[in-house]
C-alpha cells in the first residue's frame, strides 16, 4: 500500500526485521558450516554429498586408457578353471609371465600368511615379482589389533620429511604387509584400507600416513603411482609438507587432514576389466597390458570388497580394486578435485549470497522481491556447485551456499506474498462490501497516502435517540440499534461505499474513498435512498412488536475534496477523511432536523447527480460555521412539499 505514512512505516519496519533476520540466518549458516564441531551436521553433508552425487551421475566418464584390472572373478573360480580359492602362490607367478610388458603390476590381494597348499609357491611368486621389477602388493590394518612383537620386520614405509605434516597417524605395528619373502621382493607395498565417509559412500583417501615413529606409508595406489612415475619416496614426500603430491605433470593438492578427493572415472565397469583366468588361458594379448597399469583383485560374489561409490544409478555398486585404480588415475592423471569447502573465500561467497538473497526478497515489491530472491537462488545458488564442479574441477561448501540463500527465501516467500492482502482485508474487511474489498486486496495502492480528493459523504443519524433510550432497557435499545446499523450497512455496502464509522448511533460512509468510484455521487444518492426504504420496512416489522420504537432519520449527502488517508498511531488507525468537506457533510445531516426532512443534499452533490437518481428541488440555504458563503440545500420534491408546508 504505497505511501501511506502507517503502512509505509509498517512495511519498513517489516522489511528492516526480515532483512535482519536473512542476515542472521546468513551468519548462523556460515558459522556453523566453518567451526569444526558443527561443520559435519547432517543438513549439511546431506545436501552436499547427494549434490556431489548428482554431479557424478551427470559427469561425462573420463578415460583411463593405461589402466586395466585383472578380476578374480566367479569364472575364475569354476572348477574348469582355476578352481577354489585360495590358489597356490604359483598361479600368480604364472600370471605375472602372462603381462609381461607391463609398467606396473599391483595385487589388491592379501599375502599375508604363507602358502599352506603348495610350500614352493611362495618362493616361485617372490622370484617372479623380483624378476618383474615393478609389482605392488597390499597391506592392511585388521579391524582387532594382532601385533606380535617377535614377527620380522619388513619397513615399506617413507622416510619422513624435514618438516612437520599433517597426516593421519597410525599405529603401524597394527599394519599387515605380505608375508616377508614377497614383502621384500616387491618393488612398493601399500596399505588398501579406506574410511567411507557419514553415509558410507567413499569419496576421500588419505593418501599417505604417517606412523608414530614419524615416517610415512603409502596407500596401495600411492605405492602404483610411485612406481609408474618412478619416483623416489623421498621425492614423494618433499612436498606434502606444502600440501599437495606430485606425480610428473599431476599436482593433487591434500586437505589439511591429508585427505583428498577422489576423481572417479565413471561407474562401475567403465575401467577396461578381463578375467583372471582369460590371462592365464592366452585368451588375452599380452599387447593389451604393454605399459599399463594392471591391478589384480575381487570380482567373484562372496569374495568382493564393495566400496559404493557416487553413482546412484547403478545402486553404488563398485569394487574395491576399481576405487583403488580410480585413485591411480586420480593421481597420475586428473589430479583430485580442489576441496574449497574450508576455503574462507568462499565462507565470503555464500555470506555475501545470503545477504543478497535476503536483501532482494524484502527491499523489492511485494511479488518482484521474492521473485527477484528467487532468481539469484534459482541462477547463483542451485548451480554454483555444478558449475565449480565440471568447469573449475572445484567442490564447494554446497550446504552453507544453498542453505544460506534457500532458507531466507523460504522464510520471506509466505511472509511477503500476500502481506499487503492481509493488511487490506485485515483493515478494510468489516467496512467496505465484497467487491471493493476483492478491488483493494488487488490494488493496494489504491490505500494512498494522504491524498487530496473529490469523495461523497453520508451522514445519517437516529433522531430523537437519546428519548428513545431512555425508555427502554439498555439491552433492548442496543439490540434494535444493532437491527437498524445492520440494515443502514447492508445498503451502504450494496453501492460500494466505505463504511467510515459508527459514531452511536450516527453513520458516516464515504464514496470515492480510494479514488475508483467517478459516479461516487450518484453511489451515495442510491445508498442514501435504499437505507430509508429499509427503515420503512424495518419500521413497519416494529410496530408488531411491545419492545421496539419505530425510528425516524435523517440523511445528508455531500460532495467535495477532503484529504484521505491513514489517521492514527502505529498500534491503532483509521482509514479516514478529514478536512472542512467532512464537517459540512455533518452540519448537513443536522439540518434535515431544521426542515424536518429525511434526506438532504448539497448543491455539489446535485449538479453530480445522473438524471432519474432522485427529484430534487431546493428548499434553503445552509450557513456552515467556518464558511462565508452559505451552501444551497437540496431535498426530495415530495417529502418537501409536505414538509414546507409543516414548516411554515
Amino acid at each position: 500500500m504505497a505511501g501511506d505514512p502507517t503502512f509505509t512505516h509498517r512495511r519498513k519496519e517489516i522489511r528492516r526485521r526480515g532483512i535482519m533476520t536473512a542476515v542472521v540466518i546468513a551468519v548462523v549458516v556460515v558459522v556453523f558450516r566453518y567451526v569444526p564441531l558443527t561443520s559435519n551436521l547432517f543438513v549439511f553433508s546431506l545436501v552436499e554429498d547427494f549434490a556431489y552425487d548428482v554431479a557424478y551421475e551427470y559427469a561425462d566418464p573420463l578415460l583411463t586408457d593405461d589402466i586395466v584390472l585383472i578380476a578374480i572373478d566367479g569364472t575364475s573360480l569354476q572348477p574348469q578353471h582355476l578352481g577354489r580359492w585360495p590358489w597356490s602362490r604359483s598361479v600368480h607367478a604364472e600370471l605375472l609371465s602372462k603381462v609381461p610388458n607391463a609398467r606396473v603390476i599391483a595385487f589388491d590381494v592379501l599375502f599375508t600368511e604363507p602358502d599352506e597348499r603348495d610350500p614352493e609357491g611362495d618362493e616361485r611368486f617372490a622370484e617372479a615379482i623380483r624378476k618383474a621389477g615393478n609389482v605392488v602388493l597390499a597391506a592392511y590394518r585388521p579391524a582387532k589389533m594382532e601385533y606380535s612383537p617377535g614377527e620380522e620386520a619388513v619397513d615399506w614405509s617413507y622416510p619422513p620429511p624435514r618438516e612437520p605434516v599433517h597426516l593421519e597417524t597410525i599405529q603401524t605395528q597394527t599394519m599387515k604387509p605380505p608375508i616377508p619373502e614377497l614383502a621384500r621382493a616387491a618393488a612398493a607395498i601399500g596399505y588398501v584400507d579406506i574410511a567411507p565417509d557419514a553415509d558410507g559412500v567413499y569419496r576421500r583417501v588419505q593418501p599417505l600416513r604417517q606412523g608414530y615413529d614419524g615416517r610415512i606409508y603409502p596407500h596401495l595406489a600411492t605405492a602404483i603411482a610411485q612406481v609408474a612415475s618412478k619416483k623416489t619416496p623421498e621425492e614423494i614426500v618433499r612436498t606434502v609438507p606444502a600440501g599437495y603430491l606430485e606425480f610428473g605433470e599431476v599436482v593433487a593438492p591434500l586437505n589439511r587432514d591429508g585427505s583428498m578427493l577422489i576423481t572417479y572415472s565413471g561407474p562401475t565397469g567403465t575401467i577396461d576389466r578381463v578375467g583372471f583366468w582369460e590371462v592365464l588361458e592366452g585368451r588375452v594379448p599380452p599387447s593389451r597390458f604393454k605399459d599399463k597399469i594392471v591391478i589384480v583383485g575381487w570380482s567373484a560374489t562372496g569374495f568382493t570388497d564393495f566400496r559404493p561409490a557416487p553413482y546412484r544409478a547403478t545402486g553404488r555398486e563398485f569394487l574395491g580394486f576399481e576405487t583403488n585404480a580410480n585413485i591411480v588415475n586420480t593421481l597420475l592423471h586428473t589430479g583430485p578435485r580442489f576441496d574449497r569447502t574450508r576455503d574462507l573465500n568462499w565462507a565470503l561467497f555464500a555470506l555475501a549470497l545470503g545477504l543478497l538473497v535476503g536483501w532482494a526478497a524484502w527491499s523489492g515489491g511485494e511479488v518482484i522481491g521474492p521473485a527477484m530472491a528467487a532468481g539469484i537462488v534459482g541462477i547463483i545458488a542451485v548451480p554454483s556447485f555444478f558449475v565449480a564442479f565440471s568447469h573449475f574441477h572445484t567442490v564447494i561448501p554446497y550446504g552453507a551456499v544453498l542453505l544460506v540463500a534457500a532458507v531466507p527465501l523460504a522464510v520471506a516467500i509466505p511472509e511477503r506474498l500476500g502481506r499487503d492482502k492481509r493488511m487490506i482485508r485485515g483493515q478494510f474487511a468489516a467496512y467496505v462490501s465484497p467487491d471493493v474489498l476483492r478491488e483493494l486486496s488487488e490494488e493496494p495502492d489504491l490505500v494512498a497516502q494522504g491524498v487530496t480528493r473529490e469523495v461523497t459523504f453520508l451522514f445519517a443519524d437516529v433522531r430523537g435517540s437519546t428519548t428513545l433510550s431512555e425508555r427502554v432497557a439498555p439491552e433492548i435499545w442496543v439490540a434494535q440499534l444493532n437491527e437498524y446499523l445492520t440494515q443502514m450497512s447492508e445498503a451502504i455496502f450494496n453501492h460500494d461505499g466505505y463504511l467510515d464509522k459508527f459514531m452511536g448511533d450516527g453513520i458516516m460512509a464515504i464514496w470515492n474513498a480510494f479514488g475508483n468510484q467517478p459516479d461516487h455521487a450518484d453511489l451515495a444518492a442510491q445508498a442514501a435512498l435504499e437505507m430509508l426504504e429499509r427503515l420503512e420496512i424495518l419500521n413497519q416489522y416494529w410496530e408488531g412488536q411491545e419492545d421496539r420504537t419505530p425510528f425516524r432519520i435523517g440523511v445528508a449527502i455531500h460532495t467535495g475534496e477532503a484529504i484521505i488517508g491513514n489517521v492514527g498511531s502505529d498500534e491503532r488507525m483509521q482509514y479516514t477523511a478529514i478536512g472542512d468537506t467532512v464537517n459540512t457533510a455533518s452540519r448537513i445531516e443536522g439540518m434535515t432536523k431544521e426542515y424536518g426532512v429525511m434526506f438532504l443534499a448539497s448543491e455539489t452533490s446535485a449538479e453530480r447527480l445522473s438524471e432519474g437518481i432522485v427529484d430534487l428541488v431546493e428548499i434553503g440555504q445552509a450557513e456552515v460555521r467556518g464558511r462565508e458563503q452559505k451552501i444551497r440545500i437540496f431535498g426530495r420534491a415530495g417529502e418537501y412539499s409536505a414538509a414546507g408546508a409543516e414548516k411554515t
